[in-house]
């Protein structure tokens, strides 16, 4: 299913989420509240690059139950433009 690299990968972006948590915890009890400019940066790293690396399998199965609640007529199929939206 995964090579070695994307296992480490995974790994490495798994343990930057736990220990962004772990930061957040600490700098809670203890209310050192500036350590959570770590937080909030390790936040964004983990959105911006570490994402598509751990939540790659579920959206992927969030696609095909989308695709499939569109094809049944569950949910519709919203295409917005800037001139619906009225920005």
């Amino acid at each position: 299913m995964f090579g070695e690299k994307e296992k480490v990968k995974k790994a490495f972006w798994t343990l930057a989420s736990f220990a962004a948590f772990g930061i957040f915890v600490i700098a809670i009890t203890t209310k050192i509240y500036w350590l959570n400019i770590f937080v909030i940066i390790l936040g964004l790293l983990i959105k911006n690059k570490g994402y598509t690396i751990l939540f790659s399998e579920n959206e992927k199965r969030r696609a095909d139950i989308k695709a499939d609640l569109i094809k049944s007529h569950v949910i519709k199929q919203t295409s917005h433009t800037k001139k619906e939206i009225d920005l």
